[in-house]
């Protein structure tokens, strides 16, 4: 039995915990996965995901390895609250 082509592969939509296994990746969390793409991205330098200021891409806040959105994390007003209200006051003050 021959291993299936690349094209053969790709044309599975969506893909299978077997075609993922026939095309060489191991079993992931989607916050792993995310974790792998933002290391590949830094040339597997971990340092740089921490400094990523790639703010715009859609992987960004969840560069850490954590979900931004959970629930729990969404009820702890008092974070959010220094950012919103103290935000741009600080970047004012930093600029100075």
């Amino acid at each position: 039995m021959t291993a299936p082509s690349r094209t053969e592969l790709a044309s599975t939509w969506p893909p299978t915990a077997a075609v993922a296994k026939a095309a060489g990746h191991e079993q992931m969390s989607p916050l792993q996965a995310i974790r792998r793409k933002c290391l590949d991205c830094c040339c597997n330098q971990p340092s740089e995901i921490r400094a990523c200021e790639s703010v715009n891409c859609p992987l960004w806040p969840f560069r850490a390895s954590v979900h931004p959105y959970t629930s729990a994390r969404m009820k702890n007003g008092s974070q959010e609250q220094d950012f919103e209200e103290g935000g741009a006051d600080n970047d004012e003050r930093a600029a100075a």
